[in-house]
């Protein structure tokens, strides 16, 4: 190397920044160097450079490489080294960590020999501990008169860099490794050969992830001889560990590095919306690195990819297993369509049982199928499907089941709903010495509308648990078994019901043929003796001439009215008897143009009276027109009737929409009655007034109610002694 002319010495520190300062302040003379006065030229060109470059670097002069640094070179000591550093040999600033490893470099640059490195590691006590750092650095020998005096270094540190290359590297092989993972046991063997490429930054390992059957899947990496002891002892902790946390352990021989490991971070495997971590990882911290940011965020992706990857495995078998759930709830559904299909051929009770028996025993693995039914405080079996397997049980079963004690009958029988047990406990139906094949049960209760008609109980001998499909096919089965026997139940009793309709119709046909007969009766047999009433009534008039004085003559008058009266009578009551048996001949009916039809009719009797008729529009119905027609021409006389004596009638007709009916009223400014009596309107025979103040026969209302009540209607009536009557009634609407 070539030197420029010495440098003044009063230029030699200048712009050197602190390390300047410390420089031009050291005693040099008490160094191989000498005071600063007596430097060559050489040295004092290397330190001027030194001192003014932002480049860390490093001057080590004679043969026992006295240190002198720039400021830039500062954070590469460390706070343990700088400012001491300053004046010693690089032997005794290095001799512990890195020297050893730069010695034979060093050397050769003292034989003139100049030297480069990329990413050299450097262990360097920093912090108080040895740290794993590398670095480019490059040598260059410095000859004064021909010979190597010193040695320049520019050192700039890597580490960073080295390590974020690394890591890189193995979360990116963990991404490619885990592409298409779908078994947590191959997921954790990615994670323990990731370990086993990184022993840098992952020492050791310990996964510990469910299997999805209930177990657990578990791996370790890095641990050598027995150590392996202290995870199995100490794991049982970490899988309840819900937080992030940093555990100090007794020295863990693992990992490149002499040093043993002694922290370890507990990492819970736990995906976004999850409740509890679905495992947990834990990982030996690198001995010769801080637990800074950058590794904790390395952990932190490295463990994430593995939640990731655990999640996107527990959804593939959660619909892994939901398809395989559903392909088997198809095949159940194909088995419950053909049973349903057996449902529509008449069958005895009995005889569906053993169907339903037969084809649970085709869907799912059974040992047996029985049908209990309860006789008093017993059970008693109607109806099975294989063996009991064990001759005790079949004699408890033939004796009958207490209900008290067979927490199996009486739970379901009780609640209504389907009791089961995936493991069998014998302590509930207290027949221990018998039950021990049994291991698991299923016992559903066939509910009619009368009630818990019965249970139908299965059983399976040396397996447990019922999966959700086992239980889809049993309550499905046993809902239309309970409809079934509900279905002939009803059959049953519908054809009982037919019977006693029978019956009752038979008699019903002998009490018309009496009416018929009754009927005859009063329209020929009554009739006649009024007619000779009326007769000889007349002959006696005649008979006694003009010599009939009027008193004689006023007895012949009532006479006549009285039979005329009687002949009234007996012409309504044929018309109510009529009407209780005239088929109705439904159809559409104006009631518009019928109310028209009456009131023209009617008010032929009221010509000689002011009468003011206030007819709102009306609706069209369904109904017998000529009945209800005689509804309407007795409201509507009625109510010109009752309104006779009054200044002026008014009638008001109209109606009103509701939502399943019409309703039509009637309303009169007439005598009206009292309200305490409306119940006797619609009665045969019943007046709330006098004959001679208005006549009638006290049929009429009774045949409005019977043809309204025919129609599906209803009548009624609302009025007060003075202030008139509203009389209404009702007919559905049909659509």
């Amino acid at each position: 190397m070539t030197v420029d002319p010495p440098t003044p010495p009063d230029a030699l520190f200048r712009d050197g920044g602190e390390m300047g300062a410390l420089t031009r302040t050291f005693d040099w003379s008490s160094t191989p160097l000498g005071p600063v006065s007596a430097w060559p030229a050489a040295l004092r060109t290397s330190v001027q450079l030194m001192l003014s470059s932002r480049q860390p670097m490093y001057l080590a002069w004679t043969g026992e490489l006295i240190a002198m640094y720039n400021d830039a070179y500062r954070p590469i000591l460390g706070a343990d080294r700088h400012p001491d550093a300053l004046g010693r040999r690089t032997a005794d600033i290095f001799g512990q960590d890195g020297y050893p490893g730069l010695e034979p470099v060093f050397d050769a640059a003292l034989r003139g020999e100049s030297a480069a490195f990329e990413n050299l590691l450097v262990p360097l006590e920093r912090h108080g501990v040895l740290e794993e750092s590398y670095f480019d650095v490059s040598y260059t020998p410095v000859t004064v008169e021909q010979q190597v005096e010193g040695v320049f270094s520019t050192v700039t540190e890597t580490t960073e860099r080295v390590l974020s290359a690394r890591r890189t590297r193995t979360l990116a092989a963990l991404t490619t490794a885990l592409l298409g993972a779908t078994d947590p046991g191959l997921i954790t063997q990615v994670a323990v050969d990731a370990a086993e490429h990184n022993p840098h930054d992952l020492p050791c390992l310990w996964l510990s992830v469910p299997d999805g059957s209930g177990g657990h899947v578990v791996r370790d990496a890095g641990l050598r001889g027995d150590q392996a002891a202290f995870w199995s002892q100490a794991s049982h902790a970490w899988p309840q560990a819900t937080e992030e946390q940093v555990v100090a352990v007794d020295g863990l021989s693992a990992g490149p590095w002499p040093e043993p490991v002694t922290r370890l971070m507990v990492l819970p495997l736990t995906s976004s919306g999850s409740a509890r971590p679905p495992g947990v990882l834990v990982v030996g911290l690198n001995p010769r690195r801080p637990l800074d940011d950058t590794y904790r965020d390395f952990l932190h992706q490295f463990c994430g990819q593995l939640t990731s990857a655990l999640h996107t495995a527990r959804l593939a078998t959660d619909l892994h297993r939901r398809n395989a759930e559903l392909d088997a709830r198809n095949r159940a559904l194909e088995a419950v369509e053909e049973w349903t299909r057996d449902l529509t051929v008449e069958l005895s009770p009995n005889d569906l049982i053993g169907r339903a028996q037969e084809r649970l025993g085709s869907l799912i693995r059974l040992d047996v199928a029985v049908y209990y039914e309860r006789e008093g405080e017993r059970w008693f079996v109607q109806r099975m499907l294989g063996e009991y397997g064990n001759a005790g049980l079949q004699r408890e079963h033939e004796r009958g089941l207490l209900h008290a004690t067979t927490g199996n009958l009486r739970i379901p029988s009780e609640t209504g709903q389907p009791y089961y047990q995936d493991v069998y406990d014998a302590a509930t139906d207290h027949l221990e010495p018998h039950m021990t094949h049994v291991t698991a049960t299923a016992m559903v209760p066939l509910r009619t509308s009368r009630g818990v008609r019965g249970i139908f109980g299965l059983a399976v001998f040396g397996r447990v648990g019922w999966s959700e499909v086992d239980r889809t096919v049993i309550e499905t089965v046993g809902r239309s078994l309970s409809l079934a026997l509900d279905r002939t139940e009803q059959v049953d009793a519908l054809a009982r019901e037919r019977e006693r309709l029978a019956r009752q119709a038979e008699a019903l046909a002998s009490a018309n043929e009496e009416l018929e007969a009754f009927t005859y009766s009063v329209s020929h047999d009554l009739r006649t003796p009024v007619r000779h009433i009326r007769g000889f009534n007349d002959l006696l008039r005649r008979s006694v001439g003009p010599s009939l004085d009027a008193k004689a003559s006023r007895y012949l008058h009532v006479v006549d009215e009285a039979a005329e009266r009687m002949n009234t009578l007996i012409d309504a009551m044929l018309d109510l008897s009529r009407t209780s048996r005239q088929p109705l001949r439904a159809g559409v009916v104006d009631l518009g143009a019928l109310v028209a039809s009456v009131r023209a009719e009617v008010e032929v009797d009221a010509l000689d009276r002011p009468v003011t008729w206030l007819l709102a529009p009306l609706p069209l119905v369904t109904g017998d027109h000529d009945l209800l027609r005689q509804v309407t021409l007795n409201l509507l006389s009625n109510a010109l009737k009752y309104t006779r004596g009054q200044p002026e009638t008014v009638i008001e007709v109209w109606a009103e929409e509701r939502p399943h009916e019409w309703a039509v009223f009637v309303r009169d400014n007439g005598v009206g009655f009292d309200p305490r009596y409306q119940d006797k309107l619609f009665g045969v025979f019943q007046r709330l007034h006098r004959a001679e103040d208005f006549e009638g026969t006290g049929v009429g209302l009774a045949n409005v109610r019977r043809i309204v009540t025919r129609h599906g209607g209803q009548v009624s009536a609302q009025g007060r002694p003075g202030e008139g009557a509203t009389f209404g009634f009702t007919l559905p609407r049909v659509h």
